[in-house]
């Protein structure tokens, strides 16, 4: 039973942190397809200027997941690990966002404001992952 038990915590602890950098990821893809704006002194990038920025803030939000799924292994997980990792994963999304943002231009539409509000959303799911570890410890 007891097993049973820190299953259901140690899933509860991990699913945030998977389920932010999915989304994340998610809005990374669909930032992508957001039109490019040209300045007026400089020739205007290509549709792939977006692509860089989106696999090196992807590729680092792996190491915070990383650490979460790391802890979520051991007997005691170090809390300040844990939430340190969380804070990162929130920061990484939304610097991210921002950088692919303004990377190619930019303009606020409905596209723009869906994705803002997927990234924002990730510290809602961060905070249900540093409660799940509060009440574990």
């Amino acid at each position: 039973m007891t097993s049973k038990i820190r299953l259901k915590n140690r899933l509860v602890l991990v699913l945030p942190a998977v389920a932010i950098v999915v989304v994340t990821w998610l809005v990374f893809w669909m930032a992508q397809g957001f039109p490019t704006m040209c300045n007026l002194v400089a020739p205007c990038q290509g549709p792939e200027v977006r692509v860089a920025p989106a696999l090196l803030f992807g590729g680092m939000m792996l190491a915070p997941l990383a650490a979460v799924i790391l802890m979520s292994v051991v007997r005691s997980p170090a809390g300040w690990l844990v939430v340190l990792s969380y804070v990162a994963l929130v920061l990484l999304a939304v610097v991210g966002y921002v950088v692919i943002s303004f990377s190619g231009g930019f303009g606020v539409d409905a596209a723009f404001l869906a994705g803002l509000l997927g990234t924002c959303g990730t510290a809602a799911l961060a905070y249900v992952g540093i409660t799940a570890l509060r009440r574990e410890t």
